[in-house]
């Protein structure tokens, strides 16, 4: 997962909270050293997705959308790789008739 997502998601989750969200938040929840947090914040400040104040850091309208669909995208991968395997699939050896040869 790119630092930019994975930033995004992190503000998602703590967008709940009243208190502004400040880069020592997110470098604690996105688990990279600052610089690179800080990187990645300019990039998506650049690209309209967070609002960058003094007093911390918030996702735009945007920003929120595509933080919404990442984390949707992240649980339906989780989703579909934890599955287990249908008692139904029958190996492919099984399905293969061998045709014999003229």
């Amino acid at each position: 997962m790119s630092t930019e997502i994975a930033v995004l998601r992190a503000l998602l989750r703590l967008s709940r909270r009243t208190a502004p969200v400040s880069v020592e938040d997110l470098v604690s929840r996105v688990r990279e050293d600052a610089r690179e947090v800080e990187h990645a914040l300019a990039s998506l400040a650049r690209q309209q997705l967070v609002l960058r104040a003094r007093e911390g850091v918030r996702l735009s309208m945007p920003g929120l959308a595509v933080a919404v669909a990442a984390a949707a995208h992240s649980r339906a991968a989780a989703k579909v790789a934890t599955r287990r395997p249908s008692a139904r699939v029958v190996p492919l050896q099984a399905r293969v008739r061998r045709h014999r040869a003229a």
